[in-house]
């Protein structure tokens, strides 16, 4: 993983600089040999917010009626790995800490039991089925471009869910004012929106 790259993003990420995050990693993309993970140049998820609301909506509200919810969080399935289906998960916490410590997030009270399926980046399992079959990890140049595309498809999901929660607030959905968190298994590159 190109840690100065990514370093760079979670900074920016971290200040709400989303689309300089998604900028910069494309360009660092576009500096690299064109391969089939060069796909995600300019494609978003854009077109998922309303059933990703009407995913979260459902969630928020059921469990609203039980007991009070202070934050959730939404981690992306292993992606690069599982390449036959990338789905999110979604978890709820009876307390919000800040981020300081993000060990909390392993420490939820609800996971909610249905995944939401990501559609839309198909081309891209499929490009990252060929990589892992092929072995093309081993090749440095192949490593570093699905790495710099592992990064862009994580910030795109937090374009999906800052958009999402941008389009809850203005429908007045439930769940608008919980704090969200998201990011992909086992990546640093955390967004609050």
């Amino acid at each position: 993983m190109n840690i100065e790259l990514e370093n760079k993003l979670r900074e920016l990420v971290s200040h709400g600089q989303l689309d300089q995050a998604i900028s910069i990693a494309e360009e660092e993309l576009s500096q690299h040999v064109k391969t089939d993970f060069h796909k995600v140049i300019g494609i978003n998820l854009l077109h998922l917010v309303d059933e990703l609301n009407a995913y979260i909506e459902y969630f928020y509200t059921t469990l609203a009626s039980k007991t009070t919810i202070k934050a959730m969080y939404a981690e992306m399935n292993g992606f690069t790995i599982n390449y036959d289906l990338w789905f999110i998960s979604l978890f709820a916490f009876e307390k919000y800490e800040d981020l300081e410590d993000k060990d909390w997030l392993g420490d939820y009270d609800v996971m909610y039991d249905h995944y939401f399926s990501i559609s839309g980046f198909e081309e891209l399992q499929a490009a990252y089925e060929n990589y892992m079959k092929n072995e093309d990890w081993e090749d440095e140049e192949n490593e570093a471009v699905a790495d710099i595309c592992e990064l862009i498809i994580i910030l795109r999901l937090q374009e999906l869910f800052k958009a999402a929660k941008e389009a809850a607030l203005k429908k007045g959905l439930s769940w608008g004012n919980i704090p969200l968190f998201v990011t992909a298994h086992d990546s640093e590159l955390l967004c609050k929106v």
